[in-house]
């Protein structure tokens, strides 16, 4: 169980900084090492879940860290670095990890390349505004090829290392775990939605309304509900015997290092928080959501002031229109993760006999957890509080759609209503199943 103090410390890192350190301060000198003299957090937007910043030893020596921060925390084993070295990915390796269970940390030697989520969004933004089709910057495209080349490795580890599993052993995988705890009502699901309302401005929607309402987002029908969608995760994500690979997990742009001195602007995996052996589709989730469709998430303000949404509620229907669309480089993105991993990881899957028949149902189950339980999309609105307490209406009205459209068919019955092209959400959302 995650010790309550990290819990209280990540929540007050965004608003109360200096009380937070002084807090984690006496928290690892107490868990850790008594020589510790100074802690400095570092924030950031990705820190949704996690503590990171640095540490000096009495000695001088000087630390980077990071732990995950989870709620009700079941995971068992974290922190599988070394297995992750030893198939081939580009890792940097941990000087050091705590491996109590709730108070799970890992200390590096401090590195000072940027991380990939801090260089697209310099990237990104450069593209607000304007009009398809812009030529990315140099340096954007240079983004996109180490991601190329590296999605290209990771296929090739998954080559590698396929094997079976069972369902026991899939069961105790950690980021399997981590899916299928937040889905329970003593994970997320009922920590942020159970009898809370969802507070839009002066309107209040509780959420066990809105979880019963039908979705027309975009002029598009959804025919399952939020409660039919959770009950439909629940059941696709429990685990099963099959095949498995060594992935890390959690291959969001925030645990990778960019090499900038490198001409190929190598990337680096770190913090193999959820790093094991799991199904290849549940290692994709996380990259194929995070690193395309989460921009929202961890810049609320400003997508806020990008985007135009509007919503109305009548009778057992809510109605939605909206203009979020990813980035050109996360589309880039998104483009290589299908052709150089997801394509091929199929049809390794099919020449193992162990494609199922449902990978869609499957790969939707998942990716429907990343907008609606990586943040509490009903968190009452508190000034200077954290992100998800600072998300405007239109965020978290955006993020309850995004977790319809990716885990829904289109359509009645599965029928596509409307035509739409590579250019819209619901284009690039059904790209991902079009093999």
């Amino acid at each position: 169980m995650l010790d309550s103090k990290l819990l209280e410390i990540q929540k007050l890192q965004f608003s109360q900084t200096a009380l937070a350190e002084a807090k984690l301060l006496d928290f690892l000198r107490a868990t850790e090492n008594s020589t510790i003299e100074k802690v400095e957090l570092t924030p950031k937007p990705e820190s949704l879940n996690s503590i990171n910043g640095f540490v000096t030893l009495g000695s001088g020596e000087r630390l980077f860290f990071k732990t995950h921060v989870e709620e009700n925390e079941k995971v068992a084993e974290y922190y599988n670095g070394k297995m992750l070295a030893e198939v081939g990915y580009p890792v940097v390796s941990a000087k050091r990890v705590r491996t109590s269970p709730g108070t799970q940390i890992a200390f590096y030697e401090i590195i000072t390349f940027p991380t990939l989520f801090d260089l697209v969004k310099t990237e990104e933004d450069r593209l607000i505004g304007q009009t398809e089709p812009t030529r990315m910057q140099p340096e954007a495209e240079a983004l996109v090829h180490a991601q190329i080349k590296l999605d290209r490795k990771v296929f090739s580890v998954y080559e590698r290392s396929i094997e079976p599993i069972s369902k026991e052993k899939h069961a105790s995988a950690p980021v399997h775990q981590l899916f299928s705890h937040r889905l329970q009502p003593d994970g997320r699901v009922g920590l942020f939605y159970a009898g809370k309302d969802l507070i839009l401005g002066p309107k209040v929607i509780p959420f066990d309304l809105l979880a019963e309402v039908r979705w027309t987002i975009n002029g598009i029908r959804y025919e399952k509900t939020l409660s039919e969608l959770i009950a439909r995760a629940q059941e696709l994500t429990s685990p099963q015997e099959g095949v498995s690979i060594v992935g890390h997990g959690d291959a969001h742009n925030g645990n990778l290092f960019v090499d900038r001195n490198n001409p190929d602007q190598e990337l680096s995996f770190f913090d193999p928080a959820f790093a094991g052996r799991h199904d290849p589709l549940i290692d994709l989730t996380k990259p194929l959501f995070h690193n395309v469709f989460a921009r929202w998430m961890y810049y609320p303000e400003q997508v806020n002031n990008e985007v135009k949404l509007a919503f109305e509620i009548q009778a057992n229907t809510i109605t939605v229109t909206h203009n979020f669309i990813p980035s050109r480089i996360r589309q880039e993105f998104l483009a290589s993760r299908l052709k150089n991993v997801l394509r091929p990881s199929l049809k390794l899957l099919d020449e193992h006999a162990a494609l199922r028949a449902d990978w869609r149902d499957f790969l939707r189950a998942f990716l429907f957890c990343c907008p609606f339980l990586t943040v509490n999309l009903c968190a009452k609105p508190v000034p200077n509080g954290t992100l998800a307490e600072r998300y405007p209406p239109s965020i978290k009205m955006l993020g309850f759609c995004m977790a319809v459209e990716l885990a829904s068919v289109a359509g009645n019955n599965g029928a596509i209503q409307t035509t739409t092209g590579q250019n819209s959400l619901r284009g690039l959302i059904d790209s991902i199943f079009a093999a």
